[in-house]
């Protein structure tokens, strides 16, 4: 058995703590969107909002995508509108 200096230890644990809150961090991140697209249910998520908000979005302003076969549900809504429908962008 071996032991480490008080020194040592306080940086062990030191070093440790960083290495799990950069994990951690990098969990939290948002995941790029390659198309620019978020499924309804994910603005829901991300925004922390009802279905009945999203609807009264829509009446204002806010567009929505959907595929144009039938039977097709899924609902898309592009982050460039709903950052200019918030007034986080301007729409240039």
């Amino acid at each position: 058995m071996f032991s480490l200096s008080r020194e040592s230890e306080q940086d062990l644990t030191h070093g440790l703590l960083d290495i799990v809150d950069k994990y951690l961090e990098g969990r939290e991140k948002v995941k790029p969107r390659i198309l620019g697209l978020m499924t309804a249910e994910q603005l829901k998520d991300e925004l922390d909002i009802e279905y009945r908000t999203l609807q009264r979005w829509e009446k204002n302003g806010l567009r929505r995508y959907q595929p144009p076969l039938e039977d097709t549900r899924k609902i898309f809504y592009r982050v460039s509108d709903i950052l200019i429908f918030l007034g986080v962008e301007n729409g240039r």
